[in-house]
């Protein structure tokens, strides 16, 4: 369903996804009321953010045909809001009071922005009617200030009075420069919205709101829902407040869900089989330079998309990060998040309260979760590197992974990870298992598994010259030290057996030359077993009467019949009835001349 190639974005598709500016700045300086001269769309929905004057959940207004604004809440208790809003925007609009000057949320703001990468932005000091001139110059020198050094340093600056208009015409022609730049997003394919709001409506039943990643969903549409893995279909769409036939990239939407769900805020939607949930994260921390030292096992807040959950942060290569810099972590979170590479969060003190700085995810669910492990810092800073070298590191991270695995942990459109996955397989970075390229391997591990594969089989013909081969599970469990995944069995083994180095059939695992044989030393009393059995012919003996008539014990005749099995002088039919090959086979002689030319006979016959 929504995947590129049942819901492709992009050129010929008659839309364009929107560029999502974020209001920013402190409570009461303008936010609200500066959209709505640019937009002429009040942003405050709620009852109470009316009687308030201020904005309490997030806003939305169309600027243009392909750009919106959402608009974020300024008071402190409600950063955590401004956070989920701030994790769907590319650009930023910051606003600033002249009457006020930078506030203490505009700071927070900035830290906000500036951690989860955002570059492109313009800013608006307001309220220009109740300053004087010489005040709103200073004012403008301190915002220059508090953006050098940040994502936005060198952002215009422009003086307005909503009420008026005064400014709005030159800070119009500097959004639409900036969103000229900034182009068209690049839209995956795949539908991701994470969810703000969950509630239900009188008629509808459940309704979910959120600003959407990437993709689309229209009505009928299947996705999934994580954290928590069900699956949910979508009965009808609204975007921006109005019933459409579908939500795309850049859109607020609204999405009535049927079935017996309740998904909360935190949770997010993907198309099928996009999108991981996970507990335990890899990340890239970049710390703001007024941030406090961060220590090893400290407990933190982390603000991925709408979720925000406590956790532990484990620092790979030390003992702590110190502000202004940048290092790598692993995270081990109190419950489970939405997560894919490459997202961008913020990472906020437990308590007091205080923005760190941002993260990137560089594994959403890595396999091993030893802060000491080998090579780890090296495999995090390919996770960096480019679409082939990240794409091969979280291959190797694991051993193998298949095409869908990857799918699930990379936010990239199918060409785009074709794409990735020839480039590493050029480069010799990975190796694919089978024709064709649905499972990739680390190239080391896969000489691991090539170079044991004789020596194994070797050792068990040795000890087991009667079996015909090793079953494929406990095969591959001596070559790989573990449990292979089917598939990636499945096609090791045919790779193998292509290449003459095995011989896989029905199930078994041998080594080309090799036949079936007795044991040295075991000729003698399977001999004598198999003499028992010839004179039995059809009247087939137990077990034990073969061990009292042999004087072996009944544990070794067992051993024995299975040999003989093995090497086609015996027939188990079932645990009692045991034949000699020749006896079954001079019975079977005997039912085709009897009935030959029958349709067939009965049991009595």
């Amino acid at each position: 369903m929504t995947t590129e190639s049942n819901h492709p974005a992009g050129p010929g598709t008659g839309r364009r996804a929107h560029l999502v500016i974020g209001t920013a700045g402190h409570i009461d300086h303008g936010k609200t009321a500066l959209v709505k001269a640019l937009t002429g769309t009040d942003t405050d929905r709620l009852a109470e953010e009316k009687q308030r004057g201020i904005t309490i959940e997030l806003g939305f207004a169309f600027y243009g045909d392909h750009a919106a604004f959402v608009d974020v809440p300024g008071h402190e208790r409600l950063v955590r809001t401004m956070v989920a809003g701030a994790s769907a925007m590319r650009a930023a609009l910051l606003v600033v009071a002249a009457d006020d000057g930078v506030m203490p949320q505009t700071r927070e703001h900035l830290a906000v922005l500036d951690a989860l990468g955002v570059r492109r932005g313009v800013v608006a000091v307001t309220k220009a009617d109740l300053a004087t001139d010489d005040w709103i110059d200073l004012v403008r020198e301190e915002v220059r200030d508090l953006l050098a050094g940040t994502g936005l340093a060198g952002s215009p600056v422009h003086v307005v009075d909503s009420l008026s208009g005064r400014g709005i015409g030159e800070l119009r022609a500097s959004l639409d420069r900036m969103i000229e730049e900034a182009g068209a997003p690049e839209d995956p394919g795949f539908f991701r919205m994470p969810i703000d709001r969950s509630f239900l409506l009188r008629g509808h039943g459940r309704v979910v709101t959120g600003t959407v990643w990437s993709g689309r969903a229209v009505a009928g549409d299947r996705l999934s829902l994580l954290p928590g893995g069900e699956t949910v279909r979508v009965r009808g769409v609204q975007a921006h407040e109005r019933p459409v036939e579908e939500a795309g990239a850049g859109d607020r939407a609204a999405l009535n869900l049927a079935g017996d769900v309740e998904p909360a805020r935190g949770q997010a939607l993907f198309g099928p089989g996009r999108g991981v949930e996970t507990e335990f994260l890899d990340l890239k921390l970049h710390l703001l330079p007024g941030a406090r030292l961060l220590r090893h096992r400290a407990r933190v807040r982390l603000h991925l998309g709408t979720s925000e959950v406590i956790g532990r942060l484990l620092i790979v290569g030390g003992d702590e990060i110190l502000p202004g810099s940048a290092g790598f972590a692993r995270i081990a979170l109190e419950r489970p998040v939405a997560a894919m590479q490459g997202d961008r969060g913020v990472l906020r003190f437990y308590s007091p309260l205080e923005t760190l700085g941002g993260v990137v995810v560089l594994d959403p669910d890595p396999p091993d979760r030893r802060r000491t492990l080998p090579g780890l810092r090296e495999r995090l800073a390919g996770l960096e590197g480019s679409d082939g070298e990240r794409v091969a590191a979280l291959v190797r991270a694991r051993g193998w992974a298949s095409r869908p695995d990857l799918l699930r942990l990379l936010p990239w459109a199918e060409s785009r990870l074709d794409e990735a996955l020839a480039a590493a397989v050029a480069r010799g970075s990975l190796l694919s298992l089978e024709e064709g390229g649905a499972t990739w391997v680390d190239p080391d591990l896969r000489r691991r598994w090539t170079e044991a594969a004789v020596p194994v089989l070797e050792e068990f013909h040795r000890e087991q010259p009667e079996e015909r081969g090793m079953t494929k599970a406990a095969w591959g469990v001596r070559v790989a030290g573990r449990e292979l995944p089917g598939e990636v069995l499945e096609a090791l083994l045919k790779a193998l057996n292509a290449r003459g180095i095995i011989r896989y059939r029905e199930g078994f695992v041998s080594l080309p030359g090799h036949a079936a044989g007795l044991r040295r030393g075991d000729e003698e009393a399977a001999g004598r077993i198999e003499e028992v059995l010839l004179r039995a012919e059809l009247n087939a003996p137990l077990p034990a009467t073969i061990a009292g008539e042999t004087g072996a014990s009944e544990a070794e005749v067992r051993r024995l019949l299975r040999a003989l099995k093995q090497v086609g002088r015996a027939v188990i039919l079932d645990e009692k009835v045991i034949l000699a090959a020749a006896a079954y086979e001079r019975a079977k002689e005997k039912l085709r001349e009897a009935f030959g030319g029958a349709e067939g006979f009965t049991v009595g016959e």
